[in-house]
């Protein structure tokens, strides 16, 4: 009995060591399930955490090109909308005047006005167009027959085609001279005023600045066909090699690199909204020039080609400096073309001294050793302007020229007509 109950008291002792370990064991795996249930929370908030900047990746590139299209946009436009009005304006704002082929597929813009011999020929500054002779035109078309034109790429003029095919023949034009330089300008002039537009002749040639060179040259290559030139503020080949070569450092260093920004702000549409905004002006300026041209002159501000082609004409003046040094040594000037030069007194004030001074000094050069027997002509008050400030104290001299000429002409015919009436009796 004792045993039996011994043995009941064992069990219910195995039974309660059971029961504790039973118990305990429970608590542990709620212990390791509660660390794997943190475990799994902080994988799956960090599993949405990066979910989530991946998500917001994509907006923020979307934002980003969002953003990106309005600055190329902002940027494009003003390119787009002046090169639209540019479409628009040309033939409302085009001059008087026709277009030539000067051979090659190669078009010059050529305006003429006025009737009678000798025909007076008028070429503009560097990288200036035909606008500059407004008012010299104008008033020379009272009297005698008068030419401007734009330079190949300048104004309303095309650029110089560096290649030509057509069905017949194939033309690369190496043996033509280089493109803005006097060389190929002359050659130009000269097919675009006897074969293209057959002018009157003789011709008076009358040049400013690289137009003078132009002047100078084509009387040189075609003298038969000059009877006199005019050089007005003319451009002397030794200009960047008087006074320690100051015009030189100026020409390459600040007046081409102006140009080219100018350029590139034409291109980019910028030029247009500065000149809306009056920061700019353009280069014709006067109480006198009409809408018409100065609206045609913002044109021309606006259009990036003619500007290319201003730059191209500064960049290669050593070269058309060159060639007139060239043809003066190979033949003298000829003695049957009076040379008459036409300067101001005054000081372009947009310059600083030394540059004036040397200028005045070149011209000066051209006078007393170049053409020593030319006739010299000092406008009081006058500058680099004279053309659209002064017109009438450039058109006087040219009357007086043409009216010279016509005295000669009309005196040889009489004699003629005495040789031949003497003859006949």
């Amino acid at each position: 009995m004792a045993q039996r109950q011994r043995r009941r008291v064992e069990v219910a002792a195995d039974a309660a060591a059971n029961g504790d370990a039973n118990s305990t064991q429970p608590q542990g795996e709620e212990e390791r399930d509660a660390g794997a249930a943190g475990d799994a929370r902080h994988r799956r908030n960090r599993g949405a955490r990066r979910q989530q900047q991946q998500e917001s990746r994509p907006g923020l590139c979307s934002r980003c090109f969002h953003i990106g299209k309005y600055v190329i946009l902002l940027l494009l436009l003003p390119a787009i909308l002046n090169h639209a009005s540019l479409f628009r304006e040309a033939e409302h704002l085009k001059p008087e005047g026709q277009m030539y082929d000067v051979g090659w597929n190669h078009k010059l813009f050529l305006s003429c006005s006025g009737e009678g011999s000798p025909t007076v020929i008028l070429d503009a500054p560097t990288g200036m167009s035909l606008d500059v002779w407004y008012l010299v035109q104008t008033r020379i078309a009272k009297f005698t027959r008068v030419c401007s034109y734009d330079r190949a790429g300048i104004g309303f003029s095309e650029r110089v085609p560096l290649n030509f095919t057509s069905e017949e023949r194939q033309v690369v034009n190496p043996e033509r001279g280089q493109e803005n330089t006097i060389e190929r300008m002359v050659e130009d002039l000269h097919y675009l005023v006897t074969i293209s537009s057959d002018q009157p002749k003789p011709f008076i040639l009358v040049g400013s600045e690289l137009g003078s060179l132009n002047a100078r040259f084509f009387a040189q290559m075609y003298e038969s066909e000059v009877s006199d030139i005019v050089l007005i503020d003319p451009l002397v080949e030794s200009l960047f090699e008087v006074n320690d070569g100051v015009w030189n450092e100026f020409w390459f260093e600040h007046l081409v690199p102006s140009l080219q920004s100018l350029q590139l702000s034409a291109s980019i549409g910028i030029m247009r909204i500065a000149l809306l905004l009056g920061m700019i002006e353009q280069p014709i300026t006067g109480q006198v020039i009409s809408d018409e041209v100065q609206n045609r002159q913002k044109y021309l501000m606006c259009y990036p080609r003619h500007l290319s082609t201003s730059v191209d004409e500064h960049y290669f003046i050593n070269v058309s400096l060159s060639q007139i040094r060239t043809v003066y040594s190979v033949k003298p000037f000829p003695r049957d073309v009076s040379v008459t030069v036409i300067t101001g007194n005054y000081y372009d004030e947009q310059l600083p001294s030394t540059l004036n001074k040397a200028w005045a000094k070149a011209q000066q050069h051209l006078i007393s050793n170049v053409h020593p027997g030319c006739k010299h002509i000092v406008v009081n008050g006058a500058d680099h302007h004279m053309l659209y400030r002064n017109p009438n104290a450039v058109v006087e001299p040219i009357k007086k020229i043409v009216n010279k000429w016509r005295q000669r002409s009309n005196n040889n015919q009489e004699q003629q007509q005495q040789h031949q009436n003497s003859e006949q009796s």
